[in-house]
């Protein structure tokens, strides 16, 4: 297992902008505003820790590891974000530290250099529980190597965590589909009470499927807007493709820490005063 498991567990997928007319103080809501690092300001970060158990052939957990991931916004802009990932692993009682990372991440792909392109697709809806809950629906296109992801969002301006489903295939630089090779993300919950340290806080549940050629993978996040990194708590399991059940692990928040922008008081970052003002908006319509 790397050192750097911890890495997906703190890092998510990219979202874009609204149209022009969802504004507030006549500014477009930015593609960082609705992404759950570049939200916050540089300085701001997040410890994990996640526990890991690998089974054997005989269902028996053969291995388990402890890692312990802080991760840090060196820097955000219109485009790019970089984060610092410092990781500490517990295996079978040895303790490995790492040699930290910067890595530099784009709103619209892993690499902030590949091409993306979006696409406005239309609208649509989205169900969750019993509420049915119209989106704007966008496809980005991220282009590296001669292989295409193709994403398409289903967006909505007003329900946290405004990105409701994400629906991610895999084109080969022969222009077929791979095959095994999707990924969906969706809410499956809204407005669910959660424990952030001492507080009470509203999380949203989302479920990640993900098939590969080597099996299935299947997550549950706890994700909370008010967050470095949105992903408060998480439980996951790696099938193979027989449905065999080969790792399984968990994951849950031990510190964060918001940094304010340069002369602001203690009300909170400009994030989440523009979250409560957007609220305030809606309910004065």
């Amino acid at each position: 297992m790397g050192i750097f498991v911890a890495l997906g567990a703190v890092l998510a997928q990219s979202s874009l902008p609204f149209a022009a007319a969802d504004t507030l103080d006549n500014a477009p809501l930015a593609t960082r505003d609705l992404h759950v690092w570049g939200r916050f300001d540089a300085g701001s970060w997040k410890r994990v820790r996640i526990v890991t158990e690998t089974l054997n052939d005989h269902g028996e957990v053969s291995s388990a590891a402890t890692t312990e991931t802080k991760t840090t916004l060196l820097g955000v802009n219109s485009k790019s974000l970089r984060l610092k990932i410092e990781a500490t692993v517990d295996l079978d009682g040895k303790r490995f530290t790492s040699q930290s990372r910067v890595i530099e991440y784009g709103f619209f792909s892993p690499q902030p250099s590949a091409s993306a392109e979006m696409q406005w697709v239309g609208t649509g809806h989205v169900t969750i529980g019993d509420r049915r809950l119209p989106c704007q629906v966008r496809q980005v296109t991220a282009s590296s190597g001669g292989t295409r992801h193709v994403t398409k969002l289903y967006l909505s301006d007003s329900i946290e965590p405004f990105v409701l489903k994400r629906e991610t295939a895999t084109i080969e630089a022969n222009g077929k589909p791979a095959t095994n090779l999707t990924s969906t993300v969706e809410v499956i919950a809204l407005d669910m009470p959660v424990h952030v340290q001492r507080e009470m806080k509203s999380a949203a549940i989302e479920r990640t499927i993900q098939h590969t050629p080597q099996g299935t993978s299947e997550t549950l996040d706890w994700t909370c807007v008010d967050v470095p990194g949105g992903i408060v708590s998480r439980t996951s399991k790696e099938l193979d493709e027989k449905g065999k059940l080969l790792r399984r692990s968990t994951l849950e928040l031990v510190d964060y820490h918001v940094e304010l922008e340069e002369g602001k008081d203690d009300n909170g970052p400009r994030y989440l005063n523009r979250r409560q003002a957007r609220k305030a908006a809606r309910r004065g319509r």
